[in-house]
């Protein structure tokens, strides 16, 4: 069991061995569990994986009570298994003060294909302006919301990208609109306590997530909606 797995075919091959004796002892288990979540297929490739798996089986036997009763096993395990689309979405987590957040929202606007909704309580570090306005660019749909106390802050990008044509609202209310968060497309949401800001990742102890969890982006996309249609446009003043 000392091979070290780099395609399913060695993964296989470690399976194989481990059948040899017709036994799997609790030390085995823990190293191809271990070398699956490290080296193991997904989605269909992992339900060919476990066919494969069978296939081993049933090379071991020749009657055909036999070769029945694994199959028999291998449909009715399929069974008791969730089905590939229900494979958890992807999330990513980042944390400040250091580039690894700035640099988590400058990809999530380059990966913005059609669609980017913009929540956030300032804009104001170049970094992430630059992107924006590149993904505006580009043919991107981009809409910012953004608190109107800030609009006047030292720094601040928001006339910058109206200027360039980006629709913005903006809550000129007596409340804050204080959230952080964007939706790409309509698939992935990003979103944590991170201020687009210059001083956020030098110096504030903030997080960052991204996720494509239909359920969390469908809720963001309904509040980014409600928000844009009860909040007026920014006149540039």
């Amino acid at each position: 069991m000392s091979v070290l797995p780099s395609s399913p075919a060695d993964l296989l091959t470690l399976f194989h061995r481990s059948f040899a004796d017709n036994t799997l002892s609790a030390e085995e288990a823990r190293h191809l569990r271990a070398q699956l979540a490290a080296h193991g297929p997904h989605g269909q490739a992992l339900e060919e994986f476990r066919h494969q798996l069978f296939a081993v089986v049933r090379e071991r036997f020749n009657t055909l009570p036999d070769k029945a009763a694994i199959e028999w096993l291998e449909a009715a395990n399929a069974l008791l298994l969730p089905p590939a689309e229900d494979v958890s979405p992807q999330s990513e987590v980042y944390f400040s003060p250091d580039d690894d957040c700035v640099g988590a929202i400058q990809r999530f606007i380059k990966e913005a294909e059609q669609r980017l909704d913009v929540c956030v309580f300032t804009v104001s570090d170049d970094r992430i302006t630059d992107e924006l306005l590149a993904a505006h660019q580009r043919g991107v749909q981009l809409r910012l919301l953004t608190d109107n106390d800030k609009l006047f802050d030292r720094g601040s990008d928001v006339r910058q990208l109206h200027a360039a044509g980006v629709a913005i609202h903006v809550d000129n209310t007596t409340d804050h609109m204080h959230h952080k968060f964007a939706v790409a497309d309509g698939r992935a949401v990003l979103t944590g306590s991170y201020n687009w800001t210059r001083s956020a990742s030098l110096y504030n102890h903030e997080n960052l997530l991204i996720t494509e969890d239909s359920n969390i982006v469908r809720r963001y996309q309904a509040e980014f909606e409600r928000l844009w249609s009860s909040l007026g446009a920014f006149q540039g003043q």
